[in-house]
């Protein structure tokens, strides 16, 4: 009778770690797909900056050959270069400050990176307590008879 009751108290506390067992992995692929979809979204906001950053540096080579051209135009008329420099200078100022804003953009896009990074590892690390968990578990059930 005491050996039935030991066997039951020991199969009602492998069934409750089971039970947890079954909430972390869970949670675990909770955080699996919540982590696989941001980095999915990080994917297309990394793959829209180079989009933008290319189509800048296009625009850009266009508004330089442009003001070149208007600028050459403008010393072979001897016209007042000063106005053309000043238009320069402050579509060169604009895109320094686009490309600024990039290289915040690209920094938070590198943090967001790292903080994916730290996800992950935290994921591997849930995973491995999982495993090891699992394994205690079997060991636990092998040595019981059901």
């Amino acid at each position: 009778m005491i050996n039935l009751k030991d066997k039951e108290e020991n199969l009602l506390r492998s069934l409750s770690k089971l039970d947890s067992i079954t909430d972390l992995v869970q949670n675990s692929k909770r955080k699996i797909v919540d982590l696989e979809q941001l980095k999915i979204e990080l994917e297309q906001e990394k793959l829209s900056l180079r989009s933008k950053l290319s189509t800048l540096d296009s625009e850009n080579i266009v508004l330089k050959e442009s003001l070149k051209t208007i600028q050459d135009r403008v010393n072979l008329e001897d016209q007042s270069s000063n106005e053309l420099k000043a238009k320069i200078e402050l579509v060169e100022q604009e895109n320094n400050k686009l490309k600024n804003e990039i290289t915040d953009m690209e920094k938070e896009l590198e943090v967001s990176r790292y903080k994916l990074a730290e996800h992950e590892e935290k994921k591997q690390e849930v995973e491995k307590k999982i495993d090891e968990l699992s394994q205690e578990t079997n060991t636990m059930l092998d040595g019981q008879e059901w």
